[in-house]
């Protein structure tokens, strides 16, 4: 493993991403860290927020659907 940077935990828990992350990931304040384990190690991923709009498109469903009956089934 190459250390890349290092960052302190401060109260509350909060640390701050070192600017060598934010430049090299192209981490903005719309980013979502995503926090994880993989073989016993922290692991952490950087993504861009997705909001409702981003999303049109992005699934392709082989059955037909209308947006009113899947708002009603969500109310359900």
């Amino acid at each position: 493993m190459v250390i890349l940077a290092t960052s302190k935990i401060y109260g509350n828990y909060q640390t701050s991403i070192p600017k060598e992350f934010i430049k090299f990931f192209n981490v903005d304040k719309g980013s979502v860290l995503e926090w994880g384990v993989d073989d016993g190690k922290p692991t952490i991923n950087f993504r861009k927020k997705r909001d409702f709009k981003g999303l049109i498109g992005a699934f392709n469903l082989e059955e037909k659907t209308d947006s009113v009956d899947l708002k009603r089934s969500m109310n359900e």
